[in-house]
């Protein structure tokens, strides 16, 4: 029994000192600037250096119609190829012709509404002048 009870007193002081004793290592202190390791490579940024935002570097002064032209070229470099529609049907047969009369009917419509708005556009500016 006794060397159950001094086992536990070994314990309880050790949790004790731990307790009362500054901290140490790693998470010792946060707000202060932690050290880099030794296992990094020498050639590495420092954290702090590649967190910064990087310095824009001057732009050397060139003609502006050619840094345009260049411009223009990357442009037309990343825009897709448009190929024209490959049409349907007999290719060398005669393309057909629509007969006489067949939009007559539609085409008296559309000057019949051309009509209407223009009257209710030239009223409305007689009754607002």
């Amino acid at each position: 029994m006794r060397d159950y009870s001094a086992a536990f007193f070994a314990l309880l002081g050790m949790y004790l000192k731990a307790l009362f004793t500054p901290a140490r290592g790693r998470h010792a202190a946060p707000a202060a600037r932690r050290r880099r390791s030794t296992r990094v490579r020498p050639y590495a940024p420092d954290p702090v250096e590649a967190t910064a935002p990087p310095v824009p570097k001057p732009v050397p002064a060139v003609d502006p119609a050619r840094a345009q032209a260049e411009a223009t070229a990357r442009l037309h470099g990343w825009i897709p190829k448009q190929t024209p529609p490959v049409p349907l049907g007999d290719l060398l047969a005669d393309p057909v012709r629509p007969t006489p009369g067949e939009f007559d009917e539609l085409a008296a419509l559309v000057r019949v509404w051309q009509r209407q708005r223009t009257e209710q556009v030239q009223r409305r500016a007689a009754v607002a002048a």
